[in-house]
């Protein structure tokens, strides 16, 4: 109860300190005169915590005319959380600064101000006397507050790994943010993320989600960027060559970026305008507005609106002969393309050197770590040493109690045994575990076509009821072929889901040692893809070019899956762990890459997964099979992986498991099968 007082007494005292700039719960946007207010306020209130909010709320304001005002803001915002030492406020602070670090290209301070926030955000006793901030960020409670803010920041990763063209990670980000946002109910972080993720797909694709991230503007009433959502609709019927769609959808690009007062998102409607018009051979129409984006850019002061506008006039006075117009605008956007140019190159060199020195950072933690595990070991291996002779002399004192030491060294062989059997169950749960985590990825890609499709499908039945309802039977027709259609896709996304989940609990069971015919291709691909999504779930920097080579002649093949899944799995993650390592070494021009690939050997098959890392040493290759060898550091292997492959392979299937390698090119490893390995 003291809190909830205590939360209608803050709201209360914003009043006479804000008269003209009350809070908008979306997320802290002000109008032009509530801006000014705000300004006034900051130099005579002297509550650190309205102070706080106040530039947070500027900061805001400021994002699309004035960066450098918007970026003053937030850092002021963000040496008041500092200062106040308020938990959830300091990682929005962090994360909003970083927000504003990669708008104005500086990738690498960016990047130290998203760590900070998800930080502080991850941690779930963060949420912990933060009630005033649920306040200002519009959530319903504390809980929800910590995930938005998440939300948000991973939000910021996803254009991060597009500024610095990091494919896959970037899309990783957005779906993480999706997830969250639809988890806590939050529309406004949904229309982001379906924007933002629109931008990278195909056309179609892109239609799909920029009207997905349209419907929850409208939803929450969060419609800021409907313009630029629009843009990227129109930008997709281009990309189709449907002009006349794409000219629509500019046009309502405009007047949604007009009315939402969104100067940045109205140049570019201007300057897709004039684009436009100079396809159409509207020479005169496409400089017109080609110049309304240039006086829209003015205002703004971005340097890549001028270039677009630079262009779109250089291009428009060339066609039209007027050559002076045309070289002045041609020289301004040649000149500002090479300073652009030249800034990015220095901004992505500035991240990588930072990235490399953040890698050797990380190197030299993890080998402190291990070393110090290594010493560790090394204390407890001499005092079981010491205890073993301990005992031993104790043994060698007492002779006449040979017969209970018998029995204690039997208890010892038997628990040995079952030690054996639990590693091995330990070998199969850690593939499984690798297995799972590359699942969860492939699993994510149906689900979510056939969510998307079944809203869809949803709101195209509303519209065929009114389409009978006023008697347009033929449109109602085409619409019922569109939902057929649909429903379609959502039957083939919901058997690809079904069939990796049935993989995956065959995979996770005891085997039963039954033979099943198996499409050896299918098979060894599916395991391909799940072993290295597997391990990009568990090292996002993880990465290796993957290559197969199926022979298509070979049909289905006798075996026992669940065993042959393991074999598979287990060659393919060893490879991509010794590709990883190579790469972890520094070689320049290295690229790591595993291959796959199966042969019809007329009475047998043969599955080959060859990896370019450093080889096998000749001295240890006699003994890479043997149970509990293993070259990884230790915690990385139990040494069981190749002897339970090769256990299954010669003895379960009648095969082979060979070895062939380079030192310094690479390994292959080949197993052959049968053809009448009968079930």
């Amino acid at each position: 109860m003291k809190v909830v007082k205590s939360a209608i007494q803050i709201c209360l005292s914003l009043l006479p300190v804000f008269a003209n700039a009350q809070f908008d719960p979306n997320w802290g946007f002000v109008n032009p005169q509530q801006a000014d207010s705000l300004k006034k306020s900051l130099s005579i209130e002297k509550n650190d915590t309205l102070r706080m909010a106040a530039n947070r709320s500027l900061g805001f304001y400021y994002q699309e005319t004035k960066l450098d005002s918007a970026l003053y803001f937030h850092q002021q915002q963000l040496k008041l959380a500092k200062k106040l030492d308020i938990k959830m406020w300091l990682a929005d602070a962090y994360s909003q600064v970083g927000y504003q670090l990669l708008t104005m290209g500086n990738a690498t301070q960016a990047y130290d101000n998203f760590i900070e926030a998800e930080k502080i955000a991850e941690d779930k006793e963060n949420e912990k006397s933060n009630w005033h901030y649920s306040v200002f960020s519009n959530s319903k409670n504390l809980h929800d507050a910590r995930l938005s803010i998440l939300a948000m920041n991973y939000n910021g990763f996803g254009n991060l790994y597009l500024f610095i063209d990091e494919p896959g990670k970037d899309i990783d980000a957005f779906n993480e943010t999706i997830r969250i946002g639809q988890q806590i109910g939050n529309k406004k972080i949904l229309v982001s993320a379906y924007g933002n993720i629109a931008a990278n797909l195909s056309p179609d694709s892109m239609i799909l989600y920029s009207k997905m991230a349209l419907q929850y503007a409208d939803e929450g009433g969060y419609k800021k960027n409907n313009g630029l959502i629009l843009l990227l609709i129109a930008k997709a019927f281009g990309l189709n060559h449907d002009l006349d769609s794409a000219a629509h959808y500019v046009d309502l690009s405009i007047n949604a970026n007009i009315q939402q007062k969104n100067l940045r998102g109205l140049s570019l409607s201007y300057w897709a305008k004039a684009t436009l018009q100079s396809l159409k051979n509207d020479i005169d129409s496409s400089l017109l507005y080609a110049k309304k984006s240039l006086a829209i850019a003015e205002l703004v002061k971005m340097p890549d609106l001028f270039l677009n506008a630079y262009t779109s006039l250089a291009t428009g006075y060339g066609v039209k002969k007027m050559n002076d117009s045309a070289y002045k605008y041609g020289q301004l956007a040649y000149n500002l393309n090479d300073s652009l140019k030249n800034a990015r190159l220095k901004q992505l060199t500035d991240f990588q050197k930072f990235a490399f020195n953040e890698q050797l950072r990380l190197k030299q933690l993890n080998d402190d770590k291990t070393s110090a595990q290594n010493k560790l070991k090394l204390y407890a291996a001499i005092v079981g040493l010491a205890a073993l002779l301990f005992v031993a002399l104790i043994l060698s004192r007492n002779n006449h109690q040979k017969q209970k030491a018998n029995k204690v060294l039997e208890s010892t062989l038997n628990d040995l045994k079952a030690t054996q059997s639990q590693l091995i169950q330990s070998e199969k749960m850690a593939s499984l575990g690798e297995l799972t985590a590359g699942i969860a990825h492939e699993i994510q890609n149906p689900l979510n076509f056939v969510n998307n499709f079944s809203e869809i499908n949803q709101e195209m039945i509303d519209e065929m009821k009114n389409e009978l309802a006023n008697g347009n039977i033929q449109q109602a027709i085409e619409i019922a072929n569109d939902i057929k259609e649909n429903e379609e896709k959502i039957n083939h996304h919901g058997k690809r889901a079904d069939a990796i989940v049935k993989g995956m609990l065959q995979h996770s069971r005891s085997s039963t040692g039954k033979k099943e015919p198996t499409d050896i291709n299918a098979f060894a691909n599916e395991y391909f893809r799940l072993a290295y999504h597997g391990l990009r779930a568990k090292d996002k920097s993880f990465n290796a070019k993957l290559e197969t080579d199926f022979d298509d002649s070979i049909g289905e093949i006798n075996m026992v899956p669940q065993d042959m899944g393991r074999v598979i799995l287990n060659l393919i993650t060893n490879a991509f762990y010794v590709v990883d390592e190579k790469k972890k070494s520094g070689i320049e021009n290295y690229e790591p890459t595993v291959k796959v690939s199966t042969k019809n050997l007329n009475n047998a098959i043969s599955i080959s997964v060859k990896d370019n890392g450093n080889g096998i040493p000749a001295e240890i290759v006699d003994k890479i099979f043997q149970p509990f060898f293993t070259t990884k550091p230790t915690g990385k292997g139990t040494g069981l992986g190749l002897s339970m492959s090769y256990d299954i392979v010669t003895n379960g299937h009648k095969g082979q498991l060979n070895v062939e390698t380079k030192p310094g090119e690479g390994t292959t490893f080949i197993i052959k099968i049968p053809k009448n390995n009968t079930p």
